[in-house]
């Protein structure tokens, strides 16, 4: 497994958290995993998905069933609040996945993350032109040093060019849920945002793509997992501890949330401790 992470251009951090390029070797010859391993089935390389805000995953020369869609090249993902399996049908994956901040993809793609949530589009699909431009440069460009300033300036031509008042707002709400470890109200998140509660649940929903009690959920599962595996090496971790400092009632509300969202234990997750990204809200296989 080789992985290289890049960070956008500073203009688009508020919307981009990082390009994650990826590279897993293997084939149907070479391979004979355990029969239990999560990241294999059947000799094929499988690449969890964890619950996110939204995606766009680029691929080379490499076939892929991701959540039931075949695809061969660009795919956005809507927001999602389980454990997605991108599974290679040749036994490697060779791409790059660009993960959104909350809200980004509807900022910079114009994307409505309602209408989205949970799917899987694939470029041809979706009609953008722009969008089928970007996968055929990935497609061209080997070198993540090369096709990061290409992707970083197609996004900064999707800049708003007026200040996108609600998505000011919707910074706000998740600065908000983030000092509150997760226990705020949508009421309270409405509040934040200056809109009447049902003004602020079509707004989110549109921007975010999740209701404010599963992004409230979401937000606390990715902040635990970047304690995980800031943890990952060590001989001992305090789970328990982890577990209220993130607001979790207990270490069994904490594994309830990782069974549902992420489809192992804390202690699974702990086992597969590849430290592949920041957070692993993304690839961790």
């Amino acid at each position: 497994m080789q992985h290289r992470i890049i960070y956008p251009t500073e203009a688009l951090r508020p919307y981009v958290y990082r390009y994650v390029f990826v590279r897993a070797d293997g084939s149907t010859d070479t391979m004979s995993p355990p029969e239990d391993d999560l990241r294999f089935v059947n000799g094929k390389h499988v690449q969890p998905l964890l619950p996110n805000y939204g995606s766009l995953i680029f691929m080379r020369n490499v076939e892929a069933d991701l959540g039931g869609t075949r695809c061969r090249g660009l795919v956005m993902l809507g927001a999602n609040q389980r454990t997605i399996g991108l599974t290679t049908l040749s036994g490697w994956f060779e791409g790059m996945l660009l993960d959104f901040e909350p809200g980004g993809m509807h900022a910079l793609l114009n994307a409505d993350l309602q209408q989205l949530a949970g799917k899987v589009l694939t470029a041809e699909a979706s009609g953008d032109t722009g969008l089928q431009e970007l996968d055929r440069m990935f497609k061209a460009t080997p070198e993540p040093s090369q096709i990061a300033p290409l992707v970083d300036a197609f996004l900064l031509g999707n800049l708003p060019h007026n200040e996108d008042v609600n998505y000011l707002r919707l910074r706000k709400v998740v600065a908000a849920c983030d000092a509150a470890k997760g226990n705020i109200t949508a009421a309270q998140m409405a509040a934040v945002a200056c809109l009447s509660e049902r003004q602020f649940l079509r707004v989110f929903r549109q921007y975010v793509g999740v209701p404010p009690k599963q992004f409230v959920r979401l937000r606390r599962f990715h902040r635990t997992l970047q304690d995980m595996q800031s943890a990952v090496g060590k001989s001992s971790v305090d789970l328990l501890g982890i577990a209220l400092a993130h607001g979790y009632y207990d270490l069994s509300h904490m594994a309830a949330e990782f069974q549902q969202m992420g489809c192992v234990s804390p202690s699974q997750f702990r086992m597969l401790g590849i430290p592949l990204t920041e957070d692993f809200s993304v690839f961790f296989a």
